[in-house]
C-alpha cells in the first residue's frame, strides 16, 4: 500500500516537474521503496525471519525513502505524510522500539523542513513551518496509536484465551462429573428414577429396571400401572398423592414408605425419597430413590402376628385372674393382705389394658378394624370422657376442664371415637405436672367437628413430636419420668382417625406443654 501511494504521489508530481527524475534523490527513494517491496513480497520463510529481527527492515526502508525524498527541495512538503504508513506499521509490530524509530524519523523530517524556513517565503514558508511540527507529531501519533491498539488487542486476545481455557476446563469438569454421575447412577444398589419437568420418566437405573416386580413389561409402563397403598391401612393412595406424582410436582421428601402392587404381582413395600433438580432457579425434573423394604415389613408383620397371638393367649388367663381377685377381695381379710390384692388387681388391669391395645394393633395392622358408624355428638362423648377420668385428675391435683360450647355432630363409631378422646385426655393427665391443668375444647365449623386437648406439662422437642404416632415410640422425657405406657395409644388413635377419614395432629414445646387435635368430617345431612 505504501509503495502504491508513494508512486502515485511521485507520478502526479512528475507531471508538473518531469526533471524530478533527473535529480538523484527521487530515484534513490524509489530504489529504497522497491527494495522494501521486494523484501515484503519475498518468500514467507524469508519474511518470517526478517519481521521479528532486531531492525524492522521493511518499514525502516520506507521511512528512509521518505527522508530521502525530503532531501529534494523541489518535492512537496506534504509528501512527508507518506511516512504515516511505515510509522503505523512500526508501532503495530515493534511497539516501543517502533515508536522510538518513528520519533527519530519524524524529528529528522521536521528538522529538514525547519532548516528550509529561512530560505523560503509565501506558501512554501507556511508549508515548511507547519510541516516542521505537523509531520513529526503525525508520525509519532500514528505509531503511538498503533502501539496502543495492538496492546488493547493483545489484552482482549489474552482475556479471550483465558476464558476459552476456563471454558475448556469447565467442560472437562462437566464431562468428568457426568461420567461420575453416570457411574453412580448405574452402580448404586438402590433404584433411581430420573423424571423430567413434565413428569415423564427419562431414565431408570439397572437396580430398579431389573427388579422382579418390573418384569412382564417395560420399566416405565410398570411404574405407570402400579397401585400404591398406605403402609398401615393399605388403603389406595389417591393418584395426586402417590410418590412419583409428588416428585413430578417438584416436592422434596424422605423415606416415604408405601405398598406398591402391579396386576399379577405380589405386594412390595418400598421407601421413596425425592429431590427436585433446579438449574438457575428453574425446575428441570426430579431424582427419585426407591428401595425395596418388603422383607423388613414382612418381618414386622410376623412380629405383629406373634404379638397378637401371645396377647390373645394372655387375655383369657388375665380375665380369670382378675375375676378371682374380685372374689377374694369380697372376703374378710387382714388389711395388709387387702393392700397386696389391690396392688395385684391394679397391675392385672394394667396388663389387660396392654393386651387389649396389642390386640387392637394386630387388628389394625391386618386391616381388620371394623366400624359401627352412627350419628354422634362429639361434645357428649367428651363430657363422658371427662367425667370418667375426673377421679384420675383429682388424684394428681390436675385441673381437668371441658370448655362450654355447642354440640358437634359427626358420623362415626362411638366406641372408637370415645377411645380416642379418652386416650388424649389420659395422656394430658399423665404428662402434665402435678397441680397442672388439662383443657378440652370442642368446636364445630363447616369443615367438621374438632376436639383439642391441651396440657401444660413436660412437652417435648419438635423432632420427638413428629414421631409420636409411631408404634412403641416414647419420648426421652417420658421414659425418664417413669410414667407408665407402651407407646401405642397415639398410634391407635391415629389409625382410628384415618379409618373415619379424619385427622390427628400433635404439637408440643418442651417445658410449655402439648396439644393434640382430633378432627372428623362433618356429619352427612339427613
Amino acid at each position: 500500500m505504501f509503495a502504491g501511494a508513494a508512486l502515485a504521489v511521485l507520478g502526479v508530481a512528475s507531471l508538473s516537474a518531469p526533471e524530478l527524475w533527473v535529480r538523484p534523490w527521487v530515484p534513490a527513494a524509489v530504489g529504497l521503496i522497491a527494495l522494501a517491496t521486494l523484501i515484503a513480497l519475498g518468500s514467507g520463510r524469508l519474511g518470517s525471519r526478517l519481521a521479528p529481527a532486531s531492525l524492522p527492515l521493511v518499514p525502516v526502508l520506507d521511512l528512509l525513502a521518505v527522508v530521502v525524498l525530503h532531501a529534494d527541495a523541489e518535492i512537496p512538503r506534504n509528501v512527508g505524510l507518506l511516512a504515516c504508513f511505515p510509522a503505523f506499521w512500526l508501532g503495530f509490530s515493534q511497539r516501543r522500539r517502533g515508536l522510538v524509530i518513528t520519533a527519530i524519523a519524524g524529528l529528522v523530517l521536521g528538522a529538514g523542513m525547519a532548516l528550509r524556513i529561512p530560505s523560503t517565503e509565501g506558501v512554501v514558508l507556511t508549508a515548511n513551518s507547519v510541516g516542521a511540527v505537523l509531520i513529526p507529531v503525525s508520525l509519532i501519533g500514528a505509531a503511538w496509536l498503533a502501539q496502543r491498539y495492538t496492546e488493547h488487542l493483545e489484552r482482549q486476545q489474552a482475556a479471550l484465551l483465558q476464558r476459552e481455557q476456563e471454558r475448556g476446563a469447565l467442560l472437562q469438569q462437566h464431562a468428568a462429573d457426568g461420567i461420575l454421575l453416570d457411574a453412580i447412577f448405574e452402580t448404586v444398589r438402590i433404584g433411581l428414577v430420573l423424571i423430567d419437568a413434565s413428569g415423564k420418566v427419562e431414565r431408570i437405573n439397572p437396580t430398579l429396571r431389573d427388579h422382579p416386580a418390573m418384569q412382564g413389561s417395560g420399566a416405565r409402563a410398570a411404574m405407570l400401572d402400579a397401585t400404591f397403598l398406605e403402609l398401615e391401612s393399605r388403603r389406595p393412595i389417591r393418584r395426586p398423592e402417590t410418590p412419583f406424582v409428588r416428585a413430578a410436582r417438584g416436592e422434596s421428601f424422605d423415606n416415604d414408605v408405601v405398598w406398591a402392587q402391579r396386576p399379577g404381582q405380589d405386594l412390595i413395600a418400598i421407601t421413596v425419597s425425592s429431590r427436585p433438580l433446579m438449574v438457575d432457579g428453574d425446575f428441570r425434573g426430579s431424582i427419585v430413590a426407591v428401595d425395596d423394604v418388603t422383607s423388613y415389613m414382612r418381618m414386622l408383620e410376623d412380629r405383629d402376628e406373634f404379638v397378637a397371638l401371645v396377647s390373645h393367649e394372655l387375655r383369657t388367663p388375665l380375665t380369670s385372674i382378675g375375676g378371682y381377685l374380685e372374689l377374694v377381695l369380697d372376703e374378710e381379710l387382714p388389711e395388709h393382705v387387702v393392700g397386696w390384692l389391690h396392688t395385684m388387681r391394679r397391675n392385672t388391669a394394667r396388663l389387660r389394658a396392654l393386651v387389649e391395645d396389642l390386640l387392637i394393633v394386630g387388628e389394625m395392622a391386618r386391616g381388620e378394624l371394623r366400624l359401627e358408624v352412627e350419628r354422634i355428638d362429639l361434645r357428649e362423648l367428651a363430657q363422658d370422657a371427662v367425667a370418667l377420668l375426673a377421679h384420675r385428675a383429682r388424684r394428681r391435683g390436675v385441673r381437668l376442664e371441658l370448655v362450654d360450647g355447642p354440640s358437634a355432630w359427626a358420623d362415626g363409631d362411638p366406641r372408637r371415637i370415645a377411645q380416642v378422646i379418652e386416650n388424649l385426655i389420659s395422656n394430658g393427665i399423665k404428662y402434665t405436672r402435678d397441680d397442672g391443668s388439662v383443657q378440652v375444647v370442642v368446636t364445630d365449623d363447616r369443615d367438621g367437628p374438632t376436639i383439642a386437648v391441651s396440657d401444660d406439662g413436660i412437652g417435648m422437642e419438635p423432632e420427638e413430636a413428629a414421631r409420636v404416632f409411631e408404634r412403641f415410640f416414647r419420648s426421652a422425657e417420658a421414659r425418664a419420668s417413669g410414667v407408665q405406657g407402651a407407646g401405642l395409644g397415639l398410634w391407635i388413635c391415629s389409625m382410628i382417625s384415618q379409618a373415619h377419614g379424619g385427622s390427628l395432629r400433635f404439637t408440643s414445646r418442651r417445658g410449655v406443654g402439648s396439644t393434640a387435635t382430633f378432627s372428623l368430617p362433618a356429619a352427612a345431612q339427613r
